[in-house]
């Protein structure tokens, strides 16, 4: 059993660009027939034409089998890709990770996208706009090493046709994702659209984040005692948006033996955070007083976190924006055991 994307991104292309969340290099639909002895081709062209998902079983080489494909739609509902299952009759459909589509026009870089492409980083369908621009689109991306040759495609500068890259991304719900963007120039009906597609492959890839000197902690490379470096994100819950609460969600550095890896042991109330609740409000006032792009200022905290016996450990925290957009919702985070 295994789960494809074909991409359709122009008229004239169908390729393999991920098989089991790894990127396939816009492979050809004849690898597919190799591997899984039936034809695709003609039920994938069914699909793009319906813009309806299909279930039917096929007989090929390797004997009878269970075809199964849902069409990705752009915001104008034409298809952009198939996410594309094969197993053996009567085989339940494995989980499918997420998919979503984009639109960029060249003229402007506003990004067009679906309630699909929304959901995959929100935990609800409050605030969406099918339109965004640059900023907007790209304010939870933490971290996009190929964003220029994203760029590149999109400002038509004819250096390149198509773009695949990773990126990482901060969920609303405070966790961090990697995703895989790939994209097409010469999409649309005048051939004057980028066609794009975003897939979520935490469960493949690694999670990347900016390098130590970017984050100014080029420290954390030398050996000797340093402060701990972690990564503060917030999570609002969608029915109460004053309800804001802090997580660490990723270290940077080794995570310290005085600090407890989970708080699911000693307070199972407290899901996953290891920071006092009654100290949540340092890191609100941190976030806020660092609203204004104030990449170079630093805020300090006093709070306690959770030690692995279930005590809480009192530390001196100093806290400063992540570069970007996404430092509007996440934090870098040095701190030390307070004196005394």
């Amino acid at each position: 059993m295994t789960w494809y994307l074909i991409e359709c991104l122009t008229d004239d292309t169908m390729s393999i660009v991920f098989r089991e969340g790894e990127f396939r290099d816009w492979g050809s639909l004849r690898a597919l027939t190799r591997s899984d002895g039936i034809d695709v081709a003609a039920p994938i062209a069914e699909v793009i034409r319906s813009r309806l998902p299909l279930d039917r079983v096929i007989g090929g080489r390797l004997g009878d089998r269970r075809l199964v494909l849902r069409p990705v739609l752009g915001y104008e509902g034409e298809v952009y890709g198939v996410k594309t299952w094969v197993g053996d009759p009567g085989e339940p459909v494995s989980p499918e990770r997420a998919i979503a589509s984009v639109n960029w026009d060249p003229q402007t870089l506003i990004a067009r996208h679906t309630l699909e492409s929304y959901l995959m980083s929100s935990q609800s369908p409050d605030g969406f706009g099918d339109t965004r621009d640059p900023g907007q689109f790209l304010r939870k991306v933490v971290q996009f090493d190929a964003l220029n040759e994203l760029a590149e495609l999109c400002t038509n500068s004819g250096q390149r046709t198509t773009f695949q890259g990773p990126l990482t991304v901060l969920h609303d719900d405070s966790h961090l994702m990697t995703w895989r963007g790939l994209a097409r120039s010469g999409a649309g009906r005048d051939a004057d659209e980028v066609r794009g597609l975003f897939h979520d492959v935490t469960d493949t890839e690694p999670i990347r984040v900016d390098p130590l000197t970017a984050l100014r902690l080029v420290d954390l490379d030398r050996d000797g005692d340093v402060p701990p470096a972690v990564l503060v994100a917030f999570r609002t819950n969608p029915a109460d948006p004053d309800d804001v609460v802090p997580f660490l969600i990723y270290w940077l550095s080794t995570r310290p033996g005085y600090v407890a890896e989970s708080a699911v042991d000693h307070h199972p109330d407290l899901p996953g955070n290891l920071i006092h609740p009654d100290d949540f409000e340092g890191f609100l006032r941190a976030r806020e007083a660092l609203q204004n792009e104030l990449d170079d200022y630093e805020v300090p905290s006093a709070v306690r976190l959770l030690a692995p016996d279930g005590a809480w450990v009192p530390v001196r925290f100093r806290l400063r924006r992540y570069p970007g957009a996404v430092g509007s919702q996440l934090l870098v985070g040095r701190f030390a055991p307070a004196a005394g």
